[in-house]
């Protein structure tokens, strides 16, 4: 199980970035217009609640199983909204990147129809997952 949802953040941008998305965590101060031609991904965590508490099989320190739910924000480029294709073919790839990979306990995903922002004049689609990591307290 992994620990600490720092290091699934950071897996999680690789994979965006691997996709095409700019990548950027909620409440960033990035301009969005700035990447106009770009596809982007905003991470945040929408909740998180314990699960359980239990000892950890390498040292047998007492740990606490935490679930995170992410959500991602995934916008095609700024336009007309005629990026359907690749923002979809993108977000296809990107939910099986995610949910296939064996370093991650997903405990529950989904992903969203893309619909129009239109403040934002792009494509926008969400993907929600729930992921199960391992804290330990620090001293």
């Amino acid at each position: 199980m992994t620990q600490g949802i720092e290091s699934i953040i950071t897996l999680v941008t690789a994979k965006l970035e691997n996709r095409g998305f700019t990548v950027m965590r909620e409440f960033s101060a990035v301009d969005s217009l700035v990447h106009a031609d770009k596809m982007l991904g905003v991470i945040s965590i929408d909740e998180c609640r314990t699960v359980a508490q239990a000892f950890d099989n390498t040292d047998m320190s007492l740990c606490t199983e935490v679930d995170y739910a992410l959500c991602l924000r995934l916008f095609g480029k700024s336009g007309d909204f005629v990026d359907y294709e690749d923002l979809s073919d993108a977000c296809t790839k990107l939910f099986y990147d995610i949910v296939s990979d064996g370093s991650m306990l997903i405990c529950k995903m989904q992903m969203s129809k893309a619909v129009q922002s239109m403040p934002l004049k792009r494509l926008e689609r969400d993907m929600t997952f729930t992921v199960r990591v391992m804290q330990k307290a620090e001293v």
